[in-house]
């Protein structure tokens, strides 16, 4: 990121993501349908990952990182030190984290703003605006809220307002504690609810390239989270690696053709060609 403009709109970054990040340490035989990463934080950030998917749940007093019923053997502690270290390291960078509760209700989303702020140090914490650019956040996290806290516990960087869930949205916003706004499109079809992978994946493939086409023309201030990640079946059932290959196959074929800003892009087991084809729409 060294290269990248200081007044480069950070929503105008292509940015290569994981989904549901901390899964690499997913033991059998949960792994067949709850991992989507084979590289741990550390490795994805090497490979030039810098948006980050974690979900943490409240178990015993800790916040456990988790994907649905399975434990990811990671805390939301570890996961964040490894973050911090890796900016320490790379003050030139930055990097976003999306949370995602996984269990334990307001209590565990108000814990999760809390621990942030005691591992991130102040200056290391990104305030978030529409239009805030790489000069603004290098060094710094920006972390993004799937769920808000209690009054009076303020969400560093922005609470997303309307997530999409199994779906597509340009209506969703992302919102500060201060006060600041932006809107969100956002991806996130990520299951058909059956086994029909072939129609599944045509459809998440229509979802995301229309997505794909229409920010390489959006207005700045506009954000992008466009999720590449998805799966079918149930239970030991699922097809995440199988229909990983397919998507990212056909993303990597549009990148290739397209070097055209495409926002952040969360995927599930995306190869070192693909992480480097994202960033190199920044070029």
């Amino acid at each position: 990121m060294a290269g990248l403009p200081d007044n480069m709109p950070v929503c105008r970054v292509s940015v290569p993501g994981t989904h549901d990040s901390g899964t690499a340490g997913v033991w059998f035989p949960m792994r067949h349908y709850a991992r989507t990463q084979t590289m741990d934080l550390a490795e994805q950030w090497d490979a030039g990952i810098r948006f980050f998917d974690l979900r943490p749940k409240l178990e015993g007093g800790i916040l456990k990182i988790y994907h649905g019923p399975a434990n990811c053997h990671l805390t939301l502690e570890e996961a964040l030190q490894t973050l911090k270290y890796k900016l320490e390291q790379n003050p030139t960078e930055f990097c976003i984290v999306m949370t995602n509760s996984a269990g334990g209700g307001q209590t565990a989303v108000d814990g999760t703003m809390d621990l942030i702020r005691s591992v991130i140090p102040a200056g290391m914490l990104a305030d978030f605006r529409a239009d805030m650019t790489v000069a603004d956040v290098r060094g710094q996290i920006l972390f993004i809220h799937r769920n808000a806290p209690s009054d009076g516990i303020d969400a560093p960087g922005a609470v997303v307002r309307g997530w999409p869930g199994n779906g597509s949205s340009r209506r969703t916003r992302l919102q500060s504690s201060a006060g600041s706004g932006a809107v969100l499109w956002a991806q996130d079809y990520f299951t058909s609810g059956s086994n029909d992978a072939d129609t599944y994946l045509s459809g998440k493939w229509d979802n995301m390239c229309r997505l794909l086409q229409a920010f390489s023309d959006a207005d700045d201030g506009v954000w992008c989270i466009n999720h590449a990640s998805g799966y079918t079946g149930t239970g030991v059932s699922t097809n995440i690696r199988k229909n990983a290959r397919n998507t990212n196959a056909r993303l990597l074929d549009w990148l290739n053709e397209n070097k055209l800003p495409v926002g952040i892009v969360p995927m599930d087991f995306p190869s070192q060609e693909l992480i480097d084809a994202i960033i190199d729409c920044n070029k």
